[in-house]
């Protein structure tokens, strides 16, 4: 663990209106609870706190614009320099992939359809999954991750980490059906003539809108 991580965690102080997460996080991280866990040397339990509030939480410690968000709103940022999260909760999420035990739930007897494996898609499946539902994923391209695959560098977004939430889905016994596409021969209907009680649709933005001019096309 790096020295640094742990002196960040040392000068949070622990503000009991953190802004950092009701003001600053669009996902409401628990930031001061996984701060303390994490000082007490609790990495499991800090890594359970923000798997459970967002299965992501690896993906985002990377990506995210954390200075517009948690560490922007940081108290300590007023007049220094800001506790670096991102740092802690990168090292507490990817730990906590590494070390936990995925395994599937007792069954709900409920059958899910995700369409879509990008970031909505994989957390979906996930949260399902740890529901008790039959959850299967279909995805048009070879691999998974949507545009943590396909649209984020490997320097900002390593692609072992896409692949490692490929693994805990399928711990969860997710089925995943790459290289398949709904909408053409197969739609929507014919998965719930199928069986399954819900679809999830998730296929982001892909196709970009060409020829709007900026003004109200009505």
């Amino acid at each position: 663990m790096g020295i640094h991580i742990v002196e960040e965690s040392k000068r949070c102080l622990m503000c009991k209106r953190a802004m950092c997460q009701l003001k600053g996080c669009p996902v409401q991280t628990p930031i001061p609870q996984v701060i303390e866990l994490f000082r007490e040397r609790k990495i499991d339990e800090a890594g359970e706190v923000l798997f459970a509030n967002n299965p992501m939480s690896a993906v985002c410690s990377a990506v995210c614009n954390h200075m517009g968000q948690c560490e922007g709103a940081c108290i300590q940022g007023k007049k220094g320099t800001p506790i670096h999260f991102s740092s802690i909760e990168h090292y507490i999420s990817t730990t906590y992939l590494e070390r936990h035990e995925f395994a599937p739930a007792p069954s709900c007897g409920k059958r899910v359809a995700v369409i879509g494996s990008g970031p909505a898609g994989i957390t979906v499946a996930i949260k399902l999954a740890q529901a008790g539902c039959a959850v299967t994923v279909f995805e048009q391209r070879a691999e998974i991750g949507g545009v943590l695959e396909y649209g984020i560098p490997d320097f900002r977004l390593p692609r072992t980490l896409v692949q490692r939430y490929r693994k805990v889905m399928c711990d969860l016994g997710v089925r995943v059906r790459p290289s398949t596409t709904i909408g053409g021969a197969l739609r929507i209907d014919d998965l719930l003539r199928d069986g399954y009680d819900a679809v999830f649709v998730g296929t982001g933005t892909w196709r970009a809108q060409t020829g709007h001019s900026g003004r109200d096309p009505r």
